[in-house]
């Protein structure tokens, strides 16, 4: 048994210090050409949004992907500005199609009884509020 065990570490050892193989040719444009194809039929598209009436902020961002062009918008909310930012990125590079931005307030207001609803594609959606326990949670699930 001791030797199997010496002999499978010396392979170990000797597989983990073998330098990388070079990648051939044909490999190479193998890989170029399925990651290209990968490129060209990539889809995917998600949401998410905080709408928190507890630190009186709002988050919120979406995103798609449609080949190689993705578009997508963020905005946010922080007391002192709001703030809403769409853009595009594709063989062009990533550009900012619309930006906007106005003075909200003198800043955020906390709201003890608020409650924060979180959103999203791949999450669902749920809702949490302040926890007034003397534990050591601050917020706790309420499920909206």
């Amino acid at each position: 048994m001791y030797k199997f065990v010496l002999i499978a570490s010396l392979l170990v050892a000797v597989c983990m210090a073998a330098p990388p193989r070079e990648e051939t040719e044909a490999e190479k444009l193998e890989r170029e050409e399925y990651e290209k194809y990968q490129n060209e039929n990539a889809h995917y598209s998600f949401n998410s949004q905080v709408d928190d009436n507890i630190n009186d902020g709002k988050i919120a961002r979406t995103e798609e992907r449609e080949g190689g062009t993705v578009r997508g918008s963020y905005s946010y909310f922080d007391g002192f500005v709001e703030r809403h930012v769409e853009y595009i990125a594709d063989k062009n590079g990533y550009r900012v199609l619309k930006d906007e931005m106005e003075d909200a307030g003198n800043g955020p207001v906390f709201n003890p009884e608020g409650h924060a609803v979180v959103e999203g594609s791949l999450i669902g959606k749920y809702s949490i509020k302040l926890d007034k326990t003397v534990d050591e949670k601050h917020y706790k699930d309420i499920h909206a």
